[in-house]
């Protein structure tokens, strides 16, 4: 993940998504402060700092090492269903493809919830239908994957109101829902194996291109499939 996450067309059309969907919905930038729960190896950190204020958060130590490697410092060892900042303390959290690893994704909203400022935003993305469920996510370690319905649920039960919440990454449904189907049928290797395949710079860019269009309409519709969720929602 460090060293492709600059690059892949997957963590590029997703930055681009996130950092557009912030920025419209984010009502002042004076003083934000952000947490970016589960920050991986940082290179979405970068990004959130030219908003504000960032703090990473991350339970693996070797994410925070990689996050220093990026010079990011403000970032902290913890696990989301135990976090111990001050609450009321941030104004955007951000969970890019986390509640999926927990076990418990109610606990983890309601830290949010008591992490957030009064109107904070909360932007989340999860993997989609329990159907697409293939050794990728075996691979990755995920628990569970979700509905639109479902996580809107789960924000309502922790006090959340939903802003905006769609399918992404529509454009691929199809060719991923058949490569996934065809990996189950095929599948031959001991140990679980990633989806990732990495692509020659044409086809990656191209990709790219195709998804910046989508991101670019997401702003005003939201799409019925794909293969990822996002959503937004304000602590009232």
């Amino acid at each position: 993940m460090f060293s492709i996450e600059e690059t892949y067309w997957w963590f590029v059309a997703r930055r681009k998504m996130v950092i557009n969907l912030l920025k419209r919905y984010i009502k002042s930038s004076e003083n934000l402060k952000l947490l970016d729960i589960g920050c991986g190896t940082g290179n979405n950190l970068i990004e959130f700092n030219k908003l504000g204020d960032a703090t990473g958060l991350d339970a693996s130590q070797d994410a925070i090492e990689f996050c220093k490697q990026r010079g990011l410092l403000n970032v902290v060892k913890q696990n989301a269903e135990e976090i111990t900042l001050a609450k009321e303390s941030f104004d955007v959290i951000t969970l890019l493809d986390v509640l999926e690893h927990v076990q418990d994704d109610m606990k983890v909203l309601s830290n949010c919830y008591d992490l957030c400022k009064k109107d904070s935003l909360v932007l989340i993305t999860v993997p989609a239908y329990g159907f697409l469920w293939s050794e990728h996510d075996e691979a990755l370690q995920h628990k569970r994957r979700y509905t639109a319905a479902e996580l809107r649920n789960k924000l309502n039960i922790s006090n959340f109101k939903i802003v905006k919440i769609s399918y992404t990454i529509s454009a691929l449904f199809f060719p991923i829902f058949l490569m996934r189907f065809w990996q189950s049928i095929f599948k031959n290797s001991v140990y679980p194996q990633t989806a990732i395949v990495l692509l020659p710079k044409l086809i990656n860019d191209f990709i790219i291109k195709i998804l910046d269009i989508e991101n670019s309409l997401l702003k005003y519709i939201n799409y019925p499939m794909g293969v990822s969720i996002v959503c937004l929602a304000v602590k009232e």
